[in-house]
């Protein structure tokens, strides 16, 4: 782990990718993600990305260069050196039932996909993501990060794609969608209105970033411990620059159709989509839409199967059959409360609850951070 180590540049990517992928999971992919967190604000949305990216970096550099330091024995020993024993003790049996909660999500998600793009029942998209991703976990974590670090960068070049496209032909309808938004018209609203994250773009930021962290803190921590602290601390640069790039020209993208319709579905636009980034893909092909629909589902799957993993190998150890049971158990519970409840009210409930005790993480992180410059000072 010396730093005078030359950077390897094939590292870097994966390591970009794995950080892309692990942060494109179904909200992401699907866009209700963005929708919630930045296109609901309108023009501050951009303001809500810089803030996020401000912190994402932050914390991320702090976790892995703690887990290149500490040597940590678990990725999840990190909550303890931040917070102490207590506060870390619970931060980690939180964050660990926090992962397992946004494997709700991603079930939601997958079911949602299948389910607007192709008809199909709810079950399918579900049931098919649960059975890759227990597959995936019990095979064990050796080629995971590799495996998704592959997946993640195509997602997110799609998804800047379809921005793109989309703001190439409806770019003069963002000044039109920006008002849509501040005034509340929105197409067959009914008294219902565009769901966001929080009161303003700030609390909105800061939960993103908060929600984000939980996943991360174990996950970068144990990234820091196994590779050079340059390759890392560049690939978190490198996923961040990226994610944030997406983020940004979906936003412009739904923003210019925010009142669009889907094509084959009734009353459903891009403002109350379960996934909007669909009716965007259906608009400039209509056959993409069916490949796209695919590709959200791969950036499901990656986010889900570090997610189930690790409450498995919180509570049992990688090989055993006792890790092989309970990820059965897990991911089949996880199948069950992942259909029962909507996936818009997933992703508003459980990400924006837990991105707010997140984001109290990174309020200890800096009390750390500022106590150990001071006690070098003296």
């Amino acid at each position: 782990m010396g730093q005078n180590q030359k950077v390897s540049w094939n590292r870097v990517l994966i390591l970009a990718g794995a950080v892309i992928a692990f942060t494109i999971g179904s909200g992401f992919a699907t866009g209700q993600e963005i929708v919630q967190y930045f296109t609901a604000y309108g023009v501050e949305g951009i303001l809500t990305v810089l803030l996020f990216a401000a912190c994402f970096i932050y914390y991320n550099y702090n976790f892995a260069k703690a887990g290149a330091e500490e040597h940590f024995e678990r990725g999840n020993d990190v909550y303890r050196f931040y917070c102490g024993k207590y506060i870390g003790t619970l931060m980690d049996y939180y964050s660990t039932v926090f992962c397992y909660m946004s494997f709700f999500v991603m079930v939601g998600g997958a079911a949602s996909t299948f389910n607007q793009q192709y008809g199909l029942p709810l079950w399918v998209g579900g049931t098919v993501l649960t059975a890759l991703t227990i597959l995936t976990v019990v095979g064990g974590l050796n080629s995971m990060v590799d495996k998704i670090g592959i997946v993640g960068p195509a997602i997110v070049v799609l998804c800047i794609g379809i921005g793109v496209i989309t703001l190439a032909r409806d770019a003069g309808s963002v000044g039109a969608g920006l008002e849509i938004i501040k005034t509340g018209a929105f197409a067959q609203a009914g008294g219902e209105t565009i769901k966001n994250a929080g009161p303003n773009w700030v609390i909105s930021g800061l939960s993103y970033a908060g929600f984000v962290l939980l996943w991360f803190a174990s996950f970068t921590a144990a990234l820091g411990a196994n590779n050079k602290k340059k390759d890392v601390e560049y690939g978190i640069y490198g996923g961040t620059v990226a994610v944030c790039a997406a983020i940004i020209l979906i936003m412009l993208a739904q923003i210019a159709n925010i009142n669009t319709p889907g094509i084959s579905l009734q009353g459903i636009f891009v403002w109350n989509a379960n996934i909007p980034n669909l009716i965007l893909a259906e608009r400039i092909w209509r056959p993409f839409a069916s490949i796209f629909a695919i590709v959200v589902f791969a950036g499901i799957y990656t986010t889900a199967v570090p997610l189930l993993y690790n409450p498995c190998a919180r509570f049992a150890k990688e090989g055993t059959n006792r890790f092989r049971i309970l990820t059965v158990a897990l991911g089949l519970l996880g199948l069950f409360v992942g259909l029962f409840l909507p996936f818009r009210v997933l992703v508003n409930v459980i990400y924006v609850l837990n991105g707010y005790v997140g984001a109290v993480l990174i309020v200890f992180m800096l009390w750390k951070n500022i106590k150990d410059v001071c006690r070098k000072k003296q």
